[in-house]
């Protein structure tokens, strides 16, 4: 009876480790990030409490751990303080750009430089386990395509691995991206904090008295040999309104990454000193 007795507590022991093993192994595997945000009111003429507007996202590690790892090295180092939120082409982004003390766009740089490139994870690009789709509730990282000469756009193995730092966050379903970018996150759409964040940055972009359109766009020569440096590409933002069309302006050709072309973007307006929509902190 005593032999059982003791086959029977090693066999609680052996579960209890199991369970325990379990559950930090679903600790590592999702990593949570609270967003602080600043995100203007336009109704009551002011920026909403922190609490109401704070983003709660979580990273799932076990279906991309290149690009969670990346992130997570940014987030430590800042990157993401006081990046802003912007509208390209109907999807909501961040990261890569910031509005300086002269309220100028910039580019958000490490040292000086672009982040590094991150290997794609996502199916057509040989990851299968990032197998999340596009869709309001999810975040991927934004990556780049190549041109050809047919005046259209291709992805090759080097375009698919070109995605560095910027989220984009969908608000609708985007099914065409499905298997194509990395979903490396999500956000519970249930969340009232969350919810509310997503709701008011865009209704900033509905309104066209409460941003502003910005050509971006880069001059200079293509250089291979400067994947940090914009490939030897300077970086320019001007308002819509000011932009020159004559401007001589870099156009990807053959196997140049068709993200240095020309593009209009809206930008939140800055209200009293600040950026009407912005990440302050994250941790």
């Amino acid at each position: 009876m005593k032999k059982l007795f003791k086959i029977a507590i090693n066999f609680m022991a052996i579960a209890v480790m199991a369970v325990a093993t379990f559950g930090l192994a679903a600790c590592e595997d999702i990593k949570k990030l609270e967003l602080s945000l600043n995100v203007y009111n336009y109704t009551d003429n002011a920026f909403y409490a922190e609490k109401d507007v704070k983003f709660s996202v979580d990273l799932y590690r076990h279906l991309a751990p290149k690009t969670v790892d990346k992130v997570l090295e940014h987030v430590k180092n800042g990157y993401y303080d006081n990046a802003v939120f912007y509208e390209e082409a109907g999807i909501i982004m961040v990261g890569d750009l910031k509005i300086d003390e002269n309220g100028n766009v910039v580019q958000n740089l490490i040292d000086g430089k672009l982040p590094s490139e991150i290997y794609g994870e996502f199916e057509s690009n040989g990851t299968k386990g990032s197998n999340l789709v596009n869709k309001k509730g999810s975040i991927g990282i934004w990556r780049s395509y190549y041109a050809n000469d047919t005046e259209t756009y291709k992805t090759s193995s080097n375009a698919r691995n070109s995605g560095r730092a910027t989220w984009f966050i969908p608000i609708s379903e985007k099914t065409g991206y499905d298997g194509y970018f990395c979903v490396f996150a999500q956000y519970d759409t249930e969340n009232t904090a969350n919810a509310k964040a997503i709701e008011a940055i865009t209704a900033i972009f509905a309104n066209a008295d409460y941003y502003t359109e910005y050509v971006i766009y880069y001059t200079g020569e293509y250089d291979t040999e400067k994947p940090d440096k914009n490939y030897g590409l300077t970086f320019n933002a001007v308002k819509k309104a000011d932009f020159d069309d004559e401007t001589e302006v870099f156009k990807a050709e053959g196997q140049q990454l068709v993200c240095f072309n020309k593009k209009t973007v809206k930008i939140p307006n800055v209200v009293g000193g600040e950026v009407s929509a912005k990440i302050k902190s994250v941790k």
